[in-house]
């Protein structure tokens, strides 16, 4: 993976929260008193029925769903079985669990305390088998593990100490809530922890990265100028070991989890290089092509659509838009709807409520803008020397020959082509929907051949030339360098790189900024 940005992990992530300056997200109105906990009594008589302790019910449950019924509708874990319940069970163990429980399938589907007591009855029988019983919250860790129903040991591992056990140590206080649960601090399971955190991505330091089978690589020649926001309908333990599984056809750059791990962030998992293209959306946004243009960052749990499931957990919500926040100032993205969207706006009809129109987007869309600095739609674009997108595009004759044989270069390679008295330049242009002065920067690899003074020449959509500069490529490699600032016009503007200069030498044309 390349080294674009490594966050300060060694100061904490906390930091980088605070630079976005990020309350907790919106809420839906508060439930009054005596329907907070309405969900209390239905846990209590599953746990005297089934001889499983109230608190654990209600963690589990709250690591599946955070104790929103699951209707079974769009899950981004594609070949999994709908999720349903409190529990979110699916499929055979939605079969089980109504089977020990003595109810029917449907109603363990459609009836709050039905799903309840057929979460209760898998969780008895899982301890069953493992000889688990009493009230010792600890010695409930085996049959937990097993109750997930996840084949990675990783994940498992996570889903217990993170998740069940996470919930279990800090209690819930967080509204609205349908449940409550008191702190347990010195709960500890009895089965393996998660190995320690090290494997941290290069693109975004907190993150860990757990590679997925399951992308293409580079992206077709467009460049990256979308981030797409899902929510997995199921748990983050469950979605980021599914989405690393060959078997099931789908992946995402990034999954964020649901617990606090400290300093007031949540787990966030890498698991597709930025350069490489996720398998995230089957559908095309705007007449192109979603994957192949996007970040895609799932998000444990499910959604805030108009299907009634409540808002993501406070640390998780300021999580993800510190993240989308890093990655639209990495990349250049435009700061608007039409480029940081819902995996429902391509597919409406498959995913309406992915997240859906619930989701607060214009207070994530203003924590974004805080964060980047700017308003919605400020225009910063990066062209790319393997890009040809919507509004970038690189082009070059045959004399420029394409490379990665020098480390530091942007995205997945450069072209470079000799010096020479010629008219024959690399042009990296962009679309701008309305006249304005941008600051335009280059990055390059650097090195003893390259020139000392390759000409970079500014024009507007109209051809006139607007400025130019020399940039001595010989130092200054694997960074942004500026070249000034330049008035454009409406358009398609254009950066071009050109070959006529001191002989002798090489020009290297590998990206463009403009902000």
């Amino acid at each position: 993976m390349r080294n674009v940005r490594t966050l300060a992990v060694v100061l904490g992530t906390a930091a980088v929260l605070a630079a976005c300056d990020a309350p907790t997200p919106p809420v839906q109105p508060e439930q009054p008193a005596a329907a907070a906990s309405r969900l209390d009594p239905m846990f209590a008589r599953a746990a005297s029925e089934f001889g499983v302790p109230a608190d654990l019910l209600k963690a589990v449950a709250f690591t599946e769903t955070g104790w929103q019924f699951a209707r079974g509708d769009e899950s981004d874990m594609e070949g999994l079985a709908p999720a349903y319940g409190i529990f979110a069970l699916r499929g055979e163990r939605l079969e089980r669990g109504a089977r020990l429980a003595g109810v029917s399938a449907e109603a363990a589907r459609t009836d709050v305390e039905a799903s309840i007591r057929a979460g209760a009855a898998l969780l008895r029988a899982e301890g069953e088998a493992l000889r688990v019983a009493g009230d010792d919250l600890g010695a409930w860790a085996p049959a937990v593990a097993r109750f997930s129903g996840i084949s990675n040991d990783q994940a498992t591992a996570g889903y217990v100490h993170q998740g069940v056990y996470g919930a279990l140590r800090q209690g819930v206080s967080e509204q609205p809530q349908q449940a409550t649960l008191a702190a347990h601090p010195g709960v500890k399971p009895t089965t393996p922890a998660p190995t320690s955190r090290t494997a941290l991505t290069t693109e975004y330091g907190p993150a860990i990265w757990t590679p997925s089978p399951n992308y293409t690589s580079g992206r077709s020649g467009y460049s990256t100028a979308l981030v797409v926001i899902h929510t997995c309908a199921g748990n983050y333990s469950g979605c980021w070991s599914w989405l690393t599984n060959t078997s099931s056809g789908v992946s995402a750059h990034y999954v964020v989890g649901q617990t606090d791990i400290g300093g007031g962030v949540a787990e966030v998992r890498q698991l597709v290089d930025e350069d490489n293209t996720a398998w995230h959306v089957g559908k095309s946004w705007q007449g192109y092509p979603t994957n192949p243009r996007s970040i895609g960052i799932e998000h444990g749990g499910f959604s805030y659509g108009s299907n009634g499931y409540g808002p993501w957990p406070a640390v998780q919500y300021n999580t993800s838009a510190t993240l989308t926040c890093d990655i639209v100032k990495s990349r250049g993205i435009i700061r608007d709807r039409d480029h940081i969207i819902g995996h429902y706006q391509p597919d409406p009809v498959n995913r309406a409520h992915d997240p859906g129109q619930g989701f607060p987007w214009a207070d994530y869309m203003s924590r974004i803008n805080s964060c980047v600095g700017g308003t919605t739609g400020g225009t910063a674009l990066t062209v790319d020397s393997h890009t040809n997108g919507t509004d970038a595009r690189f082009s070059a004759s045959a004399n420029w020959i394409s490379s990665a044989g020098t480390a530091g270069y942007y995205g997945s390679g450069y072209y470079y082509a000799s010096t020479a008295a010629v008219s024959d330049p690399a042009n990296f242009e962009f679309y701008l929907p309305a006249a304005a002065t941008k600051s335009v920067s280059a990055y390059w690899t650097s090195g003893t051949n390259r020139s000392a003074s390759a000409p970079y020449i500014m024009y507007n959509a109209s051809g006139t030339e607007v400025g130019r500069v020399s940039a001595n490529q010989q130092t200054g490699g694997g960074a942004w360098q500026s070249l000034g600032s330049y008035s454009f016009s409406a358009g398609w503007n254009r950066v071009s790189l050109s070959r006529w200069t001191t002989t002798g030498y090489v020009v290297i044309a590998d990206a463009v900024r403009i902000q």
